[in-house]
């Protein structure tokens, strides 16, 4: 059932269009960004890409995302720095490591370091969907936790 704010806009259509999240991802393949782009941006989320981890780490501080999809092997700051930092700055945020590296050692590496979740290259779209559902998931349990450790 619809109904019309007060702005006579359909509240249905109003909520439908509101993101389904805020994810970041962060790899120094442009093809693999504007693919993640694509495919989330279908799929309602709001969608912004870095191609160096640098860039990641100031589009994490400027646009605040609620799920980062991270590339491990980049030039400049690899992705386990990259994750290392935001670890520090934001402990809460999700993180899932996107590799084609294929490393199972390092894999574990960065989840023991604060990773969610690790996939590998080429993606299967379908477990890549599942894993940003549990990364928000998690963020929505995780955030009213955070704030009762700061507020107690």
């Amino acid at each position: 059932m619809t109904g019309h704010s007060r702005f006579g806009c359909d509240k249905y259509l109003y909520m439908a269009a509101k993101p389904l999240g805020r994810i970041l991802v962060i790899d120094d393949d442009p093809n693999i960004v504007e693919m993640v782009i694509d495919y989330f941006g279908d799929s309602g989320y709001v969608v912004i890409g870095a191609h160096h981890g640098g860039d990641g780490l100031m589009l994490a501080e400027h646009e605040r995302p609620d799920v980062v999809l991270l590339d491990l092997r980049m030039a400049g700051l690899s992705g386990v720095e990259v994750l290392q930092q935001m670890k520090l700055r934001w402990p809460e945020l999700p993180v899932v490591i996107v590799s084609g590296a294929g490393d199972v050692a390092l894999a574990k590496r960065c989840l023991s370091r604060g990773a969610l979740d690790y996939v590998s290259k080429p993606f299967n779209w379908e477990y890549l969907h599942r894993c940003v559902t549990a990364a928000l998931n998690a963020a929505e349990v995780i955030a009213p936790a955070a704030a009762v450790r700061v507020t107690a």
